[in-house]
């Protein structure tokens, strides 16, 4: 039996109306009326050649998927499966284009060259860690995910669909828990739930089953056949399903090594192998037999099976006659891939993402301990050590230097106080990116916004606690525009660390991430103008003041206390040498600074690690790793 007798990919599936044949054979996601709340779909075949992925091991490369062709056709649920290591889940993201580069072959769409960008629009990737945000409530996480991809039902039938998505899963006895509190089987529930709302005309899946016991696990691959014979076109990896559950499936492409060993038919398998002298003892679990088999138990057999599914790479290197790649894939015209796009632009408007998005990102900020109540408490704790050591000294000319020691402990106070959690918090909620971005929940830049206002407020309240606290008793003048500017520099520091923070986990792991963002901010710290004042550095060391962010804001705190025209401070000692204001800050280099010019650097270094920060985080995005 050859597994590519049903290989022919290259005629396009048409649609059922004249709008979907406008786009022949990619674009064919056309409603077909509803059963159970399901859409039926018009057929989206996927299929590939001469799939090869390779990684290096050393100075040797490994093959993880070596020359794999085959298809998975509409209307059908196929089972990828394989011993461990063999190379299902590096297929299934080739497939799904989670490794969109770096692989030999290609992938098609109902004939066509797939188009990376319209096919994460029209599928749907369930990966096999559950990344989910811990502290939304299980019809929370539904309910957004039904706001952010169903837009065009109204607020009863979304209500409708969530309560659908939570019945259809079994989630009903834990509706209102939230997601870290949930056991295995439900994250893993609520992760496909989530994905599965809108209905994408391809499915992908890894590992779907697992973490679940035998009756969730046959409820899901039932939920997922009935979605198959509703149209979809859905792909799984699976380890070592049930015979029940084995028997759901439609399809069988086995992995071992790296390789095919067969493509076809769930009911031809036996057949099959018997043809090869491999016969599946009487009520034995075929998927378990076949596992045995790739597994080496009945011989070194993998190779033989194998060639029957292997096909010839092509010689050829260039485009055949301008229309087909050397694959066979035809190549998709401008107007057809303009159309496309035209189809699968986000269907919820921008505002509309904002609003949900910003309500997501309050929740996560507000129900997260970190962030908010061991924050509260620990700058009130700062605080009250400040206000023990420095008690009244800004009132004093005596005290001057204490008095700008306090400035200074506030600074590493606002610094450390943000870079750490966010440090901590950010890279967790990238892996919840990852996946959403992947499977089109929303635009990067609404989420990137929605995610900078909603921290706002824990910016600034835990950090108007601590002003409140140290301001007035350590005897900082009680002007309100001095007061204002005081916390508006403590702001701009926090928002700039935080900044910097995001830099830092937008590229590097959390483990990594903890140890860097510190060094990174360091230079700051020590060219900040309190150890040894500007004016008084070496030429070659003293540009790294102008790139100081705190330097701007150690200025500023000096120069809102202590400049424009303060009143000359009180002196109990028969020598004051900073009595006036003005003469203190010439000795620390800040008089001929501007308040303005201050705000507005720091302004300006806010928004460019904002920017750099996005831009960083869109690249490692980009990369899927």
């Amino acid at each position: 039996m050859n597994g590519f007798d049903n290989l022919a990919l290259d005629m396009p599936v048409k649609g059922i109306d004249e709008a979907a044949t406008e786009l022949p054979g990619y674009i064919v996601s056309t409603c077909n009326g509803r059963q159970n709340g399901y859409r039926k779909f018009e057929g989206i075949n996927l299929g590939w050649r001469n799939l090869t992925y390779k990684v290096k091991s050393g100075r040797a490369s490994k093959n993880l998927v070596h020359n794999m062709s085959g298809e998975a056709r509409s209307a059908t649920l196929t089972a990828v499966m394989g011993p461990s290591g063999a190379g299902k889940t590096t297929l299934l993201n080739l497939l799904a284009g989670f490794y969109d580069k770096g692989y030999k072959g290609e992938v098609q769409i109902n004939g066509f060259v797939r188009d990376q960008a319209l096919f994460n629009k029209q599928s749907c990737y369930v990966m096999q860690e559950d990344q989910l945000l811990p502290v939304l409530t299980v019809h929370e996480a539904i309910s957004m995910s039904v706001e952010l991809r169903m837009p065009n039902i109204d607020a009863q039938d979304k209500s409708k669909k969530v309560e659908q998505s939570i019945e259809e899963w079994g989630l009903q006895v834990c509706r209102n828990t939230r997601t870290e509190n949930l056991s295995g089987g439900q994250r893993k529930r609520l992760a496909i739930a989530q994905e599965l709302v809108n209905n994408p005309p391809v499915l992908f899946l890894d590992e779907p089953t697992s973490g679940l016991d035998n009756v969730t696990s046959l409820m899901c691959v039932q939920i997922l056949k009935k979605m198959a014979s509703m149209g979809h076109t859905v792909i799984c990896s699976i380890h070592a399903p049930s015979a029940k559950i084995f028997s759901y499936f439609d399809m069988l492409y086995m992995v071992a090594d790296g390789r095919c060993i067969y493509n076809g038919r769930v009911e031809d398998l036996l057949g099959f192998l018997a043809r090869h002298n491999l016969h599946c003892p009487q009520f034995h679990n075929p998927a378990d037999y076949i596992c045995e088999v790739a597994s080496g138990d009945y011989g070194d057999c993998c190779d033989s099976l194998g060639h029957e599914f292997e096909m010839p790479e092509p010689q050829n290197s260039g485009f055949i006659q301008g229309t087909r790649t050397k694959y066979g894939g035809m190549i998709m015209s401008n107007e057809l891939k303009a159309e496309a796009n035209r189809r699968y632009t986000f269907e919820v408007n921008q505002f509309h993402q904002f609003q949900v998005l910003l309500k997501r990102c309050w929740l996560t900020v507000l129900r997260n301990q970190v962030a908010t109540s061991l924050r509260l408490l620990a700058y009130i704790a700062f605080g009250i050590l400040m206000l023990m050591l420095f008690y009244d000294v800004g009132r004093k000319a005596s005290m001057v230097t204490q008095n700008i020691t306090m400035f200074f402990s506030l600074c590493c106070v606002c610094i450390f106080q943000t870079i750490l959690p966010s440090v901590l918090i950010f890279p967790l909620d990238i892996l919840v990116l990852a996946r959403e971005q992947r499977n089109c929940w929303y635009s990067l830049k609404v989420y990137y916004l929605a995610n900078y206002i909603a921290e706002i407020p824990f910016l600034v309240f835990p950090l108007g606690i601590l002003i409140a606290i140290v301001y007035y008793p350590t005897g900082q003048p009680m002007e309100l525009w001095r007061a204002a500017c005081f916390m508006l520099f403590c702001v701009q520091i926090c928002s700039v660390s935080q900044s910097i923070a995001l830099m830092v986990s937008a590229v590097a792991k959390i483990q990594t991430a903890l140890f860097v963002a510190l060094p990174v901010v360091a230079p700051a710290f020590f060219f900040c103008g309190f150890f040894v004042p500007a004016h008084l550095l070496s030429p070659y060391v003293r540009w790294l003041t102008d790139v100081s962010y705190m330097y701007y804001a150690y200025n500023g705190l000096l120069l809102s206390v202590y400049g424009y025209g303060r009143a000359p401070l009180a002196c109990d000692e028969f020598i004051c040498l900073y009595e006036d204001p003005a003469h203190f800050l010439d000795v620390t280099g800040a008089a001929d600074k501007k308040i303005q010019v201050m705000i507005v650097v720091l302004l300006g270094y806010e928004l460019l690690c904002r920017l750099t920060a996005f831009v960083l985080l869109k690249i490692r995005l980009s990369l899927k790793e």
